[in-house]
């Protein structure tokens, strides 16, 4: 398939930030766009998780439509829809399970969860309103267009009117929110990322059951960047992006005041602004990416775009091994990552010596992807 150059681009920022997120030398030293926003507001890194769904959907209809011409059937892609998020579900968990596979206290919900939650639910329903025509799927725009608006209008609703019993209405908070309840209900806080508690309790979840139906949000926007890119209906595309991209941005900030931007339950003016960002963000790279001074130094990126569930994977099954004890003593051993990041915390200011221990785990794992380029072994489910 010939193959869109400026998603596989942002596709491969994204794992990369992602991964400067994931391997730092120390998780109390971090500059500030590596940081998740603690609730309210937005940070570079939060744009990760969004414009990751985003690249999913937009590349849905070249995938799916190209599997039709070739004579695939609705039910064949549709298993196929199926299977794949299932596939990425079952992944996820087996992460978190990695390596100590207590099933008592693992956590349940997370990110590849969610993408292949988000991917069956959107896929699932770009198929079902698909028309035939000639004998092949051909998505439609409007079906998506009234799906995204009917996901946004919906949750934002359920937030800001619909009482939580004991809280009231609105709540947008960690602790009385209705995505926040209703995972305490069903999953328990046992189950859930532990490392952000509020007040010293842990409260919620950043990927759980509510919050996953706005960040199908986020992949019907991509699907519908995808439609405009394979039906050249525009003539300068890019512009366009780039101008629906900022519009969703002002928007979501100027109904921000009814629904704050929050990513920990995935708001609707979250959901808006994210997409908005990555809408942007593939107008700008477009031409970018092609100017002749800039392409090469993006060739990493494409490198983890073509393979990025690979990378992903690769750094939790890597995660143990960072956190090892292969230093220091038997009475106080210590860990590859602590004890590199307080040998480069002498020479350089101690958040610069974090990022360089996270760019060096990145350049290993570009080597890996480079040689499984080269090999043409590309991870697909």
């Amino acid at each position: 398939m010939k193959r869109w150059d400026a998603l596989d681009v942002l596709r491969g920022l994204t794992i990369i930030l992602m991964l400067m997120n994931l391997t730092p030398g120390s998780w109390e030293h971090n500059f500030a766009f590596l940081e998740h926003a603690k609730w309210e507001g937005w940070t570079l890194i939060d744009m990760v998780a969004p414009a990751f769904l985003f690249c999913i959907g937009a590349a849905m209809p070249l995938s799916l439509e190209r599997r039709s011409d070739k004579g695939d059937s609705r039910s064949t892609l549709m298993r196929h829809v199926l299977w794949r998020g299932a596939l990425l579900v079952a992944i996820g968990f087996f992460l978190n399970l990695y390596p100590k596979f207590d099933f008592a206290t693992v956590r349940i919900p997370g990110v590849l969860q969610r993408i292949g939650l988000c991917y069956m639910l959107t896929g699932a329903f770009m198929l079902l309103t698909a028309q035939i025509d000639g004998g092949k799927l051909r998505f439609r725009a409007k079906p998506l267009i009234v799906a995204a608006a009917v996901v946004l209008v919906s949750y934002w609703a359920l937030l800001y009117f619909v009482p939580v019993p004991g809280f009231g209405a609105p709540r947008f908070d960690p602790v009385g929110s209705w995505p926040s309840v209703v995972d305490r209900a069903v999953i328990g806080v046992v189950h859930f990322f532990q490392h952000w508690p509020v007040d010293g309790k842990v409260v919620f979840d950043p990927e759980g059951i509510l919050s996953t139906w706005p960040s199908c949000f986020s992949v019907l926007a991509g699907a519908l960047a995808g439609l405009a890119f394979t039906r050249g209906q525009f003539v300068k595309l890019p512009l366009v992006y780039v101008g629906a991209g900022a519009a969703m941005m002002v928007a979501a900030t100027l109904f921000a005041a009814w629904c704050p931007i929050i990513k920990n339950i995935w708001t609707s003016t979250f959901a808006l602004w994210s997409a908005g960002f990555a809408l942007v963000a593939l107008g700008l790279l477009m031409p970018v990416s092609q100017v002749n001074v800039v392409r090469p130094a993006l060739w990493p990126a494409r490198i983890f775009g073509e393979n990025p569930l690979l990378a992903y994977i690769l750094v939790f099954l890597a995660a143990p091994l960072i956190d090892a004890p292969w230093f220091g003593t038997a009475e106080a051993p210590d860990s590859l990552r602590n004890t590199s990041q307080a040998a480069l915390s002498e020479m350089m200011d101690p958040r610069a010596a974090s990022l360089l221990f996270a760019f060096v785990w990145i350049v290993i794992l570009f080597a890996i992807l480079l040689v499984c380029h080269r090999k043409r072994w590309i991870l697909k489910l």
